[in-house]
């Protein structure tokens, strides 16, 4: 009975670190965005903490609707990161000015 005991274990164990090696979830590199609809690029990175319409999240994200914040203080902290925003420095060029006036003009 021993020996099953062991063997089962080794199964279970190897099946498990297979598991943990199939669905790790790695930190991926973002793709480069140089160009794109500031609404867009706002719902797919910046909505799930700041809400779709910038009402923000309890503790996730500020709400940003309504600030009036200077653009370059907007593309800062973007590429930046602030607080408990992680910067973003794949945003660049012409979709980070556009996701600053987006976010100047939320709904």
């Amino acid at each position: 009975m021993g020996k099953w005991v062991v063997v089962s274990f080794l199964v279970l164990g190897g099946a498990l670190v297979v598991f943990l090696l199939i669905f790790q979830n790695p930190r991926q590199e973002e793709a480069l965005l140089t160009t794109g609809d500031g609404a867009a690029i706002y719902i797919q990175t910046c909505a799930a903490c700041h809400g779709e319409r910038g009402e923000g999240r309890n503790e996730l994200g500020n709400p940003l609707r309504g600030r009036a914040l200077p653009p370059a203080y907007i593309k800062e902290v973007i590429q930046r990161g602030r607080n408990k925003m992680p910067a973003l420095p794949h945003i660049q060029g012409e979709a980070l000015e556009n996701v600053a006036r987006y976010v100047n003009r939320l709904p």
